[in-house]
């Protein structure tokens, strides 16, 4: 079964820093008491959760016959009988396979005895590896027993040694109970019986009034898990309800659709009590990853005591393994727009844990309690660890895992992860998206004194790499295209007609050098000039000569706005009449006091983006096209 996202919409970011140490050990104890009462109370509990995915499943089909009209009382009265009459027909039918493979197993024993013959003959014959181990196993056996013996037998009594050598045996006594009456026979029919029915009748007390009571239910989940905020918990949970009822219901009826499929297979191969096995196939494949397997194990051995050859065992498992694959990969991913949100590693540890609460019901509702737990904690605020533990969405965002990668220095998995990505956007999507949100995660950190300012530097140099290594491979797989080169002016493709300049820190020169990067690819030749370059003694005569457009790379404007202003100032003494463009990488136009920086600062353009920076390059260059054009008709005119 795939592990994709159950609900569609992305993930917001998850808060960073908001587990503090006295959060997690409070969730912790909430956590140890809550798995102390499932397993407990799990006479009680088990019956609860059937009930509980039963009412998910059947939600649908009740919401179906309102819209039609019926009441709600009545919808839930035929859907619940309809439900149950069909798990009964599917008990009375398995009772009767049941009894009809137990009326034929003698006739398959001569059959298995041939193949386990077969099976040994193939290890070794008589003495292989399976008759020693056997014998070995009841040797050691016997010595145990023995040995068991010897220590725990009692010395006869004297009397007793003294009668036997007289001749005298002792007389065996052999206690035996009187036949139960009617009575007792009956008390214990009650008692057996008594414990499933009881079940089965909580199920369905807990189906009809979850199913009648649902807005009751939804009310009060909102007033305990957020009450202060009716609106997005209301909506979380309306949406959480519809999301696994379609769900539920969905995985039933392909599961259901697998059985019959399976069934129909078996009876085609001559398997005996095929609807056995396909109700079998049908709830096993409801347990994550094994489930196939061990509905394929029975069928298995029936088929290699049924067949005298090979055959049919051949054809029971090429139907299991065929089945299943189409299911994975072909019924799935048609029919069902949205699987379990769980990891893999998620589907494992449920299993586990489930099955140790509650034992084999355990492991058959593993997947649809730990869906629903997941569904809640991507909706509901306070349960969110849960979907951040056990959901399948990667825990970090790309820019955080870049972030992450350029602080541990590992610039190739930030290359690695960059690839994954560029098969899915361009180049200058994935260095706004990823790139550039790391970088103001960096400098929020800075700012927030969390990252020491000697780190810069270290993220700066990692992130070179990762850049000159991507831009290898890039041009060796032919993805530089430079369709735009040909539209721009001579005059635009000198050397350092566009000259990025950086900031003060080492993430404004990152920023510098990834621009520059994205304009080479567009035909430009531009120059990386850091802000100590930027004075009359450096940049004279041919240093500023052809300059078109100096771009300004800068991150933190709140903290460096005088820098800006500073070096502003420098480049409109140096270049008189050149553009200034300044890429404000992290500007927060909802920012008050931003803004009045921004304002503050006399440039002719600004951008929050390498795209908008490069679009801006490129408009200043076609500007300079038409007034080429215009200017020699003009003259022919005059």
């Amino acid at each position: 079964m795939s592990t994709t996202d159950l609900v569609p919409q992305p993930v917001s970011k998850y808060p960073r820093g908001s587990y503090g140490g006295s959060a997690v050990l409070e969730k912790s104890v909430i956590g140890v008491i809550v798995i102390a009462a499932l397993y407990f109370g799990s006479e009680l509990f088990v019956p609860l959760a059937i009930s509980v995915l039963l009412a998910f499943s059947l939600s649908p089909v009740v919401r179906f016959l309102r819209r039609r009209s019926v009441p709600q009382g009545l919808a839930v009265t035929v859907t619940v009988l309809l439900t149950f009459m069909i798990i009964f027909i599917f008990g009375a039918v398995v009772t009767t396979q049941v009894t009809e493979l137990g009326t034929e197993l003698p006739r398959y024993q001569a059959a298995l005895k041939e193949k386990v013959r077969a099976i040994n003959t193939l290890t070794g014959g008589k003495g292989g590896a399976i008759d020693r181990a056997s014998d070995t196993l009841r040797d050691l056996q016997q010595e145990l027993e023995k040995g068991s013996a010897d220590n725990q037998a009692p010395a006869p009594p004297r009397g007793r040694v003294e009668s036997d050598r007289d001749g005298v045996k002792p007389i065996p006594v052999e206690i035996r109970l009187p036949p139960p009456t009617a009575l007792q026979q009956i008390e214990s029919i009650i008692a057996v019986t008594l414990s499933p029915v009881a079940t089965v009748g909580i199920i369905i007390v807990f189906v009809i009034f979850l199913l009648l009571q649902q807005k009751d239910v939804r009310d009060r989940a909102i007033r305990l898990l957020g009450a202060h905020d009716l609106e997005r918990t209301t909506v979380a949970l309306d949406d959480a309800g519809r999301r696994l009822s379609s769900y539920f219901l969905m995985l039933v009826l392909m599961n259901a659709g697998f059985g019959a499929a399976i069934g129909l297979g078996l009876w085609f191969i001559g398997i005996p009590t095929p609807v056995l096995w396909g109700i079998l196939a049908m709830l096993m494949r409801f347990m994550p990853m094994v489930g196939v397997f061990i509905a394929a194990a029975i069928p298995g051995v029936l088929a290699a005591a049924v067949d005298p050859g090979w055959f049919m065992l051949g054809a029971v498992v090429t139907l299991y393994l065929a089945a299943e694959g189409i299911m994975n990969l072909v019924v799935e991913p048609l029919l069902q727009s949205s699987s379990t949100g769980l990891s893999v590693l998620a589907i494992l540890l449920a299993a586990a844990f489930w099955t140790l609460l509650w034992g084999p019901i355990g492991l058959l509702l593993a997947v649809p309690l730990t869906a629903v737990l997941v569904v809640l904690g991507r909706h509901v605020e306070g349960l969110n660890f849960l979907h951040v533990l056990l959901g399948d969405t990667p825990p970090l965002t790309p820019a955080e895992s870049f972030y992450q990668r350029m602080l541990a220095n590992d610039p190739h998995e930030a290359a690695e992860q960059a690839e994954k990505l560029l098969k899915e956007k361009p180049l200058i999507d994935y260095y706004d998206d990823v790139v550039m949100e790391g970088l103001r995660l960096a400098q929020t950190d800075a700012d927030l004194q969390k990252l020491e300012l000697s780190r810069l530097p270290d993220i700066r140099n990692a992130a070179v790499s990762m850049i000159e290594a991507l831009s290898e491979q890039l041009a060796e797989s032919g993805k530089e295209t430079l369709d735009a080169a040909a539209e721009l002016p001579e005059a635009w493709r000198e050397e350092g007609a566009v000259t990025c300049v950086a900031g003060q820190s080492a993430l404004d020169e990152l920023g510098a050098i990834i621009l520059t990067q994205l304009l080479r690819h567009q035909g430009f030749k531009p120059k990386l000039m850091s802000m100590a370059d930027v004075s009359t003694a450096h940049m004279q005569g041919a240093e500023i000569t052809g300059v078109k457009l100096v771009c300004i790379s800068m991150l933190d404007i709140e903290h460096r706005g005088a820098y800006l202003k500073f070096l502003v100032r420098r480049l409109r003494r140096i270049l008189p009449g050149v553009s200034l463009l300044a890429g404000l990488w992290k500007h927060d136009e909802n920012d008050v006091r931003q803004m009045e920086i921004v304002r503050s600062v006399p440039v002719d353009g600004r951008v929050t983006s390498l795209a908008e920076a490069v679009t801006y390059c490129l408009n200043q260059a076609s500007k300079d096209v038409k007034a080429t054009e215009t200017q020699p008709a003009a003259e022919t005119a005059a």
